[in-house]
């Protein structure tokens, strides 16, 4: 009997201890049937190459536009200019994307020795010795038709303006044709002349817009460069021995000092030489090209010049993965549904729909709105419009609402307003997206990825890759929020001749981003309306890549969008392992005809 009380207590004490070393999370808990454990990260896995230099072909476009008035048959009496661009054309690489076409300027006219005659580029593939023959012979013996030019004048601004025009347009017709910025056109101008306008043109040359225009052109191609060459070798040497070389110098007035100094009738002959080459010097500086200077009988020639080589190799920058719909410092339970870059939230309070990226069709989304208006700039992201079109905010034309060309993740008006190129995915040439640098807090428009606003230790380019805010100090969090990269090179090249990485991104966070509800929650929405459920998000992927012939060449990025991955809705979230596998041909270069996304 006693045996038996002793296992009944022994038995109550044993219960009594496991029931004591319990705690409530062992224990069923109600509350999870509503609240089930959430697993919200992904795991990316995958590849990227860089194209084979096979695969990337650059246009390259030569333009030499020469002075034509009569004072070149005494400075350059032999007509070596002449022969330099025979030269030229006979050692360019016999490729059909490099073309060339020259340019005669005297007075008031200008001529275009292509073979058509017409102002366009031949392509040096297609040049016989007979038409080389006949060039040389137009270059020498060139004449107007009737008495429509005044070969004793000298006009600069008149053939700078033709060959914007002609540069304008060339590059306008290339990008119809290919929005990749690998491929684009790179253009060199060699601009000649012996002399001085006849008039004095430095307010536009060297204080306007003449030459700095076309320059800017660079923002549309691969590259525009204004080289300068500037000719003095006449038969006989100008005496020199008499000059005053101090006299009657003035800064014209107005100039702020960008002009050269006028001389007075009769000044040192040499002097007018050295301004003229002065001259010349400046423009190509303005032009970001090179300066050549013949003088004392020397031959001219263009080979010096750098235009670049046809093909070309990329080199690796850097990977960068961002999610748009889960903002850097995002709570688990709220994001940004439309990846405007304003959460869910934020657009309650702002009046704007968490659905609609531009709640009010204005043209500007409602995160850019927003950006302004914190600047104290006149934006209203939540007007009405009225009948006659009005009642919204100016700026975006309607046939540019909506637009994007870059595929960046930014309207073209969006990047009107923040300073950033609506034609190029990355206009600072750092190797992240204008999308990443605006919604994680950095400046698209300028190089600051080395800077750290936020004084926590860690760059603004770190940041933007670990997905994490550059403006604030969340080092600690670093370890739970931040994006965590291993990117390992390939052994050799592949089968197409391409350098290819391997890469595998950790602890990507998905946003808990909300149904689209409008119209009551009809899951068609209507016939111009795209409904998607909660729990969607946006994620974007780059790679970036410098030309390894040229260092100081843009920066070359190709993406990837992923619009399939799900939060966790009712504790499952898709993909359910969690991984996206990404192909080397998932990226694209410039626009894909439609958004891919991988299951």
């Amino acid at each position: 009997m006693f045996s038996n009380i002793a296992r009944a207590a022994t038995a109550a004490f044993l219960v009594g201890l496991l029931l004591a070393a319990c705690t409530n999370s062992y224990l069923y808990d109600e509350r999870r049937e509503d609240n089930l454990p959430k697993d919200r990260n992904l795991t990316l896995l995958g590849e990227f190459c860089t194209p084979s230099p096979n695969q990337v072909v650059r246009p390259i476009k030569i333009l030499i536009a020469m002075d034509a008035s009569q004072s070149m048959a005494a400075t350059d009496p032999n007509g070596t200019r002449a022969t330099a661009a025979i030269a030229l054309l006979d050692n360019l690489p016999q490729e059909p994307e490099i073309s060339f076409v020259v340019m005669l300027f005297a007075g008031s006219t200008t001529a275009w020795l292509s073979r058509s005659g017409l102002a366009e580029f031949d392509r040096v593939v297609d040049y016989t010795p007979a038409d080389k023959v006949n060039l040389r012979q137009r270059i020498l013996n060139f004449t107007a038709p009737g008495n429509m030019t005044n070969r004793d004048s000298t006009d600069f601004v008149k053939p700078l303006s033709d060959i914007y025009a002609l540069l304008n347009r060339d590059i306008a017709d290339a990008r119809l044709m290919t929005m990749n910025d690998e491929t684009r056109g790179r253009y060199s101008i060699i601009f000649l002349s012996d002399g001085q306008p006849t008039n004095n043109q430095d307010d536009e040359l060297l204080c306007g817009d003449a030459v700095r225009r076309i320059r800017q052109l660079k923002d549309l191609a691969d590259d525009v460069k204004v080289n300068t060459v500037h000719v003095f070798t006449p038969a006989q040497p100008i005496a020199s021995s008499a000059c005053d070389f101090d006299a009657g110098i003035t800064v014209p007035v107005g100039t702020g000092g960008c002009a050269i100094p006028d001389l007075p009738p009769g000044s040192c002959p040499l002097l007018i030489v050295n301004q003229n080459s002065e001259r010349l010097y400046r423009m190509s500086l303005l032009g970001g090209g090179d300066f050549r200077d013949f003088r004392n009988n020397e031959p001219i020639n263009f080979l010096n010049f750098q235009f670049g080589q046809v093909r070309r190799n990329f080199v690796f920058d850097r990977l960068v993965v961002s999610n748009f719909s889960a903002r850097a410092g995002s709570p688990d339970d709220g994001g940004d549904t439309d990846s405007d870059g304003l959460f869910d939230l934020d657009e309650l309070d702002a009046g704007t729909l968490p659905w609609v990226t531009d709640t009010d069709t204005d043209g500007f989304s409602d995160g850019v709105e927003m950006f302004a208006i914190s600047r104290n700039a006149n934006f209203n992201p939540a007007q009405v419009a009225l009948p006659d079109g009005g009642g919204l905010d100016f700026g975006c034309p309607p046939e540019l609402r909506g637009v994007d060309s870059d595929c960046d993740g930014l309207t073209d008006c969006d990047e009107q307003i923040i300073g950033t190129n609506a034609q190029r995915m990355d206009s600072d040439d750092d190797g992240i997206s204008d999308a990443v640098e605006f919604k994680l807090g950095a400046q698209a428009s300028s190089k600051d990825l080395g800077q750290d606003p936020d004084n926590d230790r860690l760059d603004t380019g770190e940041e933007l890759t670990m997905h994490m805010n550059p403006l604030l100090v969340d080092s600690d969090l670093l370890s739970v929020k931040g994006y965590r990269y291993e990117v390992v090179k390939s052994a050799g090249l592949d089968y197409q001749g391409r350098q290819c990485w391997k890469f595998t991104v950790t602890n990507v966070g998905l946003a808990n981003t909300w149904a689209d509800t409008r119209d009551a929650g009809n899951p068609d929405g209507g016939a111009d309306l795209a409904r998607r459920g909660a729990g969607f998000n946006d994620l974007f992927v780059t790679f970036s890549m410098k030309a390894g012939d040229d260092p100081t060449a843009r920066t070359a990025l190709r993406s990837f969008r992923h619009t399939t991955s799900r939060y966790p809705v009712g504790g499952i979230k898709s993909p359910h392992d969690g991984v996206i596998r990404i192909q080397p041909d998932d990226f694209v270069a410039g626009c894909a005809t439609a958004v891919q996304s991988t299951p």
